[in-house]
C-alpha cells in the first residue's frame, strides 16, 4: 500500500498509542466506544509499511456495576472488536460528512424553515446523483449549499479543540501520562493536516511529564505552540479543586503554573480554565487577579439542579470587591462534537442576548482524553459561514476573551461565590486525603518561613538554598498534583487515593527532614530545649509534646497525660496528629521564631469535681468555662462561657450538643460526589453498642481529659477525648473512629445559644456568609457548603465557633451547626474511608463579635500547634539569640501567610499578607533583620513599585480582604 492513504481503525473500549518502525510516536487512539478513530499515514519510498500498536485497558479501573452508586466491578472486562488497516476513500468520507451536517441543519431549523427546506432538498439531490454513479457532482451540491454567507449580525462562535484529560479519577497518575501522550499526539497529527486547526490545552504538569517521558513528542507541541496552534491556557499547575485548597495553594498553581509556561514556551497565560470542578471559592477573584489573570472560563456550573444560573457571560466579583470577566460556554459542554446542534444550542442557549454575541464552542473529546477528531473538524469547515447558522471560526482563548472585553460595560455582575447545586459530598469524601492536604498545607508554611529565617540570617549558602528550595518545589507540585478536581474531592478509584497517599506521606517525609535540617542550622543542638512557633504573633497556650529523640521535659508545671496505653496509628510521623501519650505544659512562644522551652504555671489551674454517686460524671472548670458532664448513656455535655450556657436546643430539635449523628447517604446520581438534601430526613442516633463508662484520663491542673467509645453499625468504633486546656477557652475533641459504614454520613452536631440568619465560613485569605434559613430555592440548594478551618454563628452580644483540622463539609440550619465527618460512598472507590480517622476539633464560644474574640487566630493556632505534636528542639543558643519576630505585623487584623525564599531574586524574601477580619486596616510590618529594599509583586514574584521603608519596616494599608505581596532584600 505505499504511496496510500492508509488508515488505521480501531473499535473497542480501550485506547492506544501507535508507532512507526523507528520507534517514533505517530499518534494515541482513544476508546472507540465514542468514535472509530483512524490514523494517516503515507508509506512513501523506503520507508517501512509496519505500524507498532500499544493497547491501554484502563476504564474498568472504576466503572460501577450497572449504575454511578454501584461499587466498580472488578471483573469487568474489555473486548477488542477489531483492529483493522484499509486504504481510505477520502471522497465517500467527504460524502458522508456532506450529508450529516446538510441533514443536521434539515433536523435542527425544521421542516418550517425555508433554509431547513433547501437543506433537505440538496441532501436529496446527493442522494440521487449517488444513485446515478455521479459522487463528484454530488460533492458539488453540498459545497454550493454551504457556501451561502450568514448575515453580519449572526451569532459569533469561536470554536477550539480541547482535550479535558482528567489528571487522575477511574485511573491512576501513571495512566495519565501515557493519555497525555496518546492525545497530545493526535493532535499534532490533526495540526498536520489542517493548517487552521488550533487546540486549547491547560495543566503544566502535564506538559511537564510528556516533556519527561515523551521528549520528541514535546518538542512537537513546542513548534506548534510557537506557530499559535498548540495553545496553553489557564495558568496554573493543573485543573486544581476550586473550594478546598487554601489561599496559598491557589497562588502556588498559578506560580508553578506559569513558572512552566514562561520557562518552556516563553508565554503566559491570561485566564482562568477550570471547565470542570465542583464549586467555586468567592476569594478566586482576587487569588487569579493577584496572579495576572482577569479571565475566568467554566462550564460547571451549568449542572446545578435546583437553580439555573442567570448567566453566561458575567464580571464576577470577590469578597474583596475584585472583578474579573467569566465566560460559560452556553453549549454548556467541554466535549463538543461540532453537530449542528451544537452549533445553533450555542447561540440559543445563550442567556445574555442583546449584551453580547459571542461565545466558545470546546470541541474534543475529553475526561479520558482524545480530543478532536478529523470528523469534528470536517464539520466545522463545512458550516463555518453558512447562511441560517452561526458564524463558526478556529480561535484561541484570547482572541474570544479579547472580543468579550468588547461587551464588557454591558454585561451583568454576580457577587459572591459560584456555588455548584451539586456535588457537595467532595468536602467529605476520601477523609484521610483531605486531612494530609491540611497538614502539609501547614507544613509547606512552616517550611518555607524556617528557610527565609536560615536565609535572612545567613545561615545557609547560597548553594545550599537553591539544592534545598528544588526540594521544596517537589513538595509543592506534589500537594499541588493531589489538589486535582477528582482527588482531594475524593471523586477517584481507590488506585487514586493509594497513590495519593503515597506521595503525601513521601511530601511529609521530605519536608520533615527539611525541617530537622533548618532547626539545627538555625538554632544548633545542646541542653537546651525550644520550641518553634510560626504563626506571627504571640502564643500563649498549653502544647503537647512527645520527644521522639530527646527525654521528656519533667518538672514544676508540666504534666503527662496518656490518652491510652497504645500508640496510634501514624503518630511516629511528628506532628501529623496529637500521640497517644505527651508532657503537657503551658507556654509563651514569641512570634515567627523560637523560644526557649519554659513551663508556665496556669493563672488558673484546671480542676474536675465529680458529682455524686448516681447523678453524673462531673464538671471541669478553667477560671474561662466550665464543662458540665452528665450521663445518660452517653456523655451529656453541658458548656458555660463566665457562667452563661453555650448550648441552646431552643427549637426543640433534640440535639445532644457535640455528638455524632447517622443519616443515609444514597444520592440519586454520583456517589462520592454526592450528598442529597433528602438525607437530612433520615437524622436518627448510631444504635451504639459496647458503650463503655466514661473514662477520666486526666483532671488537670494542666489538661483535663476524659474518655468516652462507643461501637455502632456494621462494626465502627468511636474513641472520643474531650479535652480543656489551661487558660484556655476552648473545648476540643479528639475522636478516633475506625469507619466501615456503607451508604451513611456522620455528622457531629452542635445546638448554639445564639441567634442569627446567617454563618459565617472561613476561606482562602477570607469568609463569606451563607443563610441558615431557606426562604429562598437558592438558600435551600446550600444544604452543605464548603468551609476551610472554622465556622461561626454569632449575634451582637455573643457567637460560637467550631473549628476543625482537617474537615470542610458543614451544614448550618437556625441554630445548630453540623460538621460532617464522614461519608460512605462505594462507587468509584468500594473501599472508600473504610479505615481509622484520626479528627480534631474545638468548640469557641466568645463574647462580641467573632473578630473581636480573634477566631481566625485561634484556627491558626489549633490547627498548626493544638491538634499536632509539637516538636521540642535542642539548641545551645539563649533566649537572646535565638531568632524571632521574624515578620510581624502591628495589626492584629493583617495575617502573614507567607514568607518564603524569592525564586529569582537572590538575597530576598517574599512576604504575602491579607487582611482577615473583613474592614480597612492600616499596618506596620516589622523584620527581624535588616533589609535594604521593598518592593511590592504579585503571586508570580513580578517585582512592582518600590514600598517606602523606615529602617526594618515598612507600612501598608489593606482595604477588606484584600492579598498584598511584598519582595523584602536584605
Amino acid at each position: 500500500m505505499r504511496g496510500q492513504e492508509v488508515h488505521l481503525r480501531w473499535g473497542s473500549g480501550c485506547e492506544a498509542m501507535v508507532y512507526d518502525a523507528t520507534g517514533k510516536v505517530l499518534q494515541g487512539i482513544s476508546p472507540g466506544y465514542r468514535e472509530d478513530y483512524v490514523l494517516t499515514k503515507n508509506f512513501q519510498g523506503t520507508q517501512p509499511g509496519v505500524l507498532y500498536v500499544e493497547m491501554a485497558c484502563n476504564h474498568m479501573f472504576g466503572a460501577g456495576a450497572g449504575n454511578d452508586i454501584a461499587p466498580p466491578d472488578n471483573n469487568r472486562t474489555w473486548t477488542l472488536i477489531y483492529a483493522n488497516i484499509a486504504v481510505f476513500n477520502r471522497a465517500k468520507y467527504n460524502l458522508m460528512n456532506d450529508l450529516e451536517m446538510l441533514y443536521g441543519v434539515a433536523n435542527k431549523l425544521g421542516d418550517g424553515n425555508h433554509i431547513g427546506m433547501q437543506a433537505m432538498f440538496a441532501a436529496n439531490e446527493i442522494m440521487n446523483l449517488i444513485r446515478l454513479g455521479q459522487e463528484s457532482q454530488a460533492s458539488a451540491v453540498a459545497t454550493s449549499f454551504f457556501a451561502d454567507k450568514t448575515g453580519s449580525k449572526a451569532h459569533q462562535i469561536y470554536a477550539m479543540g480541547h482535550c479535558h484529560i482528567d489528571t487522575a479519577w477511574l485511573w491512576p497518575y501513571d495512566e495519565t501520562i501515557r493519555k497525555c501522550a496518546r492525545s497530545f499526539s493526535a493532535q499534532l497529527r490533526l495540526m498536520d493536516e489542517y493548517e487552521d486547526f488550533t487546540f486549547v490545552c491547560s495543566s503544566a504538569q502535564q506538559y511537564a511529564w510528556v516533556k519527561q517521558w515523551y521528549p520528541g513528542l514535546f518538542e512537537e507541541i513546542k513548534t506548534k505552540v510557537d506557530e499559535g496552534r498548540f495553545i496553553p491556557v489557564g495558568g496554573t499547575w493543573l485543573e486544581n479543586d476550586g473550594y478546598m485548597p487554601s489561599g496559598e495553594s491557589f497562588i502556588r498553581q498559578f506560580f508553578y503554573g506559569q513558572q512552566f509556561f514562561r520557562r518552556e514556551f516563553n508565554m503566559t497565560c491570561k485566564e482562568f480554565w477550570l471547565p470542570d470542578t465542583f464549586g467555586y471559592s468567592a476569594q478566586i477573584p482576587q487569588m487569579i487577579k493577584h496572579c495576572g489573570i482577569d479571565r475566568f472560563l467554566t462550564q460547571k456550573m451549568s449542572w446545578s439542579i435546583v437553580n439555573k444560573f442567570p448567566n453566561h457571560n458575567f464580571l464576577w466579583e470577590g469578597i474583596d470587591g475584585t472583578q474579573v470577566l467569566v465566560h460559560f460556554p452556553p453549549g454548556d459542554s467541554y466535549n463538543m462534537q461540532n453537530s449542528v446542534d451544537d452549533f445553533v444550542n450555542t447561540q440559543n442557549n445563550s442567556l445574555d442576548k442583546g449584551r453580547t454575541n459571542c461565545a466558545i464552542v470546546l470541541f474534543g473529546n475529553g475526561d479520558g482524553g482524545g480530543g478532536p477528531t478529523r470528523t469534528m473538524i470536517e464539520r466545522l469547515n463545512r458550516v463555518k459561514d453558512t447562511d441560517g447558522l452561526p458564524k463558526v471560526q478556529m480561535s484561541t482563548s484570547n482572541a474570544f476573551f479579547d472580543r468579550l472585553e468588547e461587551d464588557k460595560d454591558k454585561l451583568y455582575k454576580w457577587v459572591g461565590e459560584l456555588y455548584l447545586e451539586l456535588h457537595n459530598g467532595t468536602y467529605t469524601s476520601q477523609a484521610k486525603i483531605k486531612a494530609y492536604n491540611r497538614k502539609c498545607e501547614f507544613l509547606l508554611r512552616e517550611v518555607e518561613l524556617q528557610m527565609a529565617i536560615a536565609y535572612a540570617s545567613a545561615k545557609v549558602t547560597e548553594a545550599q538554598k537553591n539544592t534545598d528550595m528544588a526540594t521544596v518545589d517537589t513538595n509543592w507540585q506534589n500537594v499541588l498534583l493531589n489538589q486535582f478536581h477528582d482527588v482531594l474531592p475524593g471523586s477517584c478509584i481507590e488506585f487514586v487515593a493509594q497513590d495519593a497517599w503515597k506521595i503525601y506521606e513521601d511530601v511529609y517525609t521530605s519536608l520533615t527532614n527539611l525541617r530537622n535540617t533548618y532547626n539545627t542550622r538555625i538554632i544548633a543542638t545542646g541542653s537546651a530545649r525550644a520550641i518553634f512557633n510560626p504563626l506571627p504573633w504571640q502564643v500563649r497556650m498549653v502544647v503537647f509534646m512527645r520527644p521522639d529523640t530527646l527525654a521528656p521535659p519533667t518538672g514544676a508545671n508540666i504534666q503527662t497525660v496518656t490518652l491510652d496505653a497504645t500508640a496510634f496509628e501514624g503518630q511516629t510521623q511528628g506532628r501529623f496528629r496529637v500521640p497517644n501519650t505527651f508532657s503537657a505544659a503551658l507556654v509563651t512562644l514569641r512570634p515567627n521564631g523560637y523560644s526557649l522551652f519554659a513551663a508556665q504555671a496556669p493563672s488558673t489551674a484546671v480542676t474536675f469535681q465529680a458529682n455524686s454517686p448516681g447523678t453524673g460524671f462531673g464538671t471541669y472548670r478553667n477560671g474561662i468555662i466550665s464543662l458540665e458532664v452528665a450521663t445518660t448513656g452517653r456523655p451529656y455535655e453541658k458548656l458555660f462561657l463566665n457562667g452563661k450556657a453555650v448550648y441552646n436546643d431552643y427549637l426543640g430539635k433534640n440535639v445532644q450538643p457535640a455528638m455524632f449523628y447517622i443519616y443515609d447517604d444514597v444520592p440519586m446520581f454520583w456517589d462520592a460526589w454526592d450528598i442529597a438534601d433528602y438525607h437530612l430526613e433520615s437524622r436518627r442516633d448510631p444504635d451504639w453498642t459496647n458503650e463503655t463508662a466514661m473514662t477520666q484520663v486526666s483532671t488537670g491542673p494542666i489538661v483535663g481529659c476524659y474518655k468516652w467509645s462507643a461501637s455502632f453499625g456494621n462494626g465502627s468504633s468511636i474513641v472520643r477525648y474531650t479535652i480543656m486546656r489551661a487558660e484556655s477557652p476552648m473545648i476540643e475533641y479528639y475522636a478516633i473512629i475506625d469507619w466501615k459504614e456503607d451508604h451513611k454520613l456522620l455528622k457531629v452536631e452542635f445546638p448554639m445559644d445564639v441567634l442569627n440568619r446567617e454563618a459565617t465560613y472561613d476561606i482562602q485569605y477570607g469568609y463569606v456568609k451563607r443563610p441558615t434559613h431557606i426562604n429562598t430555592s437558592w438558600d435551600m440548594a446550600k444544604y452543605e457548603v464548603c468551609g476551610h478551618k472554622w465556622v461561626d454563628v454569632s449575634q451582637a452580644d455573643k457567637g460560637v465557633t467550631i473549628i476543625t483540622d482537617c474537615k470542610y463539609g458543614f451544614h448550618a440550619r437556625d441554630n445548630v451547626v453540623q460538621v460532617s465527618l464522614l461519608k460512605s460512598p462505594k462507587n468509584p472507590d468500594a473501599n472508600c474511608d473504610i479505615h481509622k480517622h484520626f479528627i480534631y476539633y474545638a468548640v469557641l464560644p466568645h463574647e462580641g463579635t467573632f473578630q473581636e474574640a480573634e477566631v481566625n487566630r485561634r484556627a491558626y493556632e489549633l490547627n498548626l500547634l493544638a491538634s499536632n505534636n509539637v516538636p521540642l528542639l535542642a539548641t545551645n543558643l539563649t533566649g537572646t539569640t535565638l531568632p524571632a519576630n521574624w515578620v510581624t505585623t502591628t495589626s492584629t487584623a493583617v495575617v502573614v501567610e507567607a514568607v518564603k525564599v524569592c525564586a529569582e531574586i537572590t538575597r530576598t524574601i517574599v512576604v504575602r499578607l491579607y487582611e482577615a477580619n473583613g474592614g480597612a486596616a492600616d499596618t506596620t510590618v516589622n523584620l527581624g533583620f535588616t533589609i535594604t529594599n521593598v518592593r511590592e509583586c504579585n503571586g508570580l514574584e513580578d517585582a512592582g513599585d518600590v514600598v517606602p521603608r523606615t529602617g526594618n519596616s515598612f507600612a501598608v494599608s489593606f482595604k477588606p480582604f484584600q492579598v498584598r505581596s511584598f519582595l523584602v532584600t536584605f
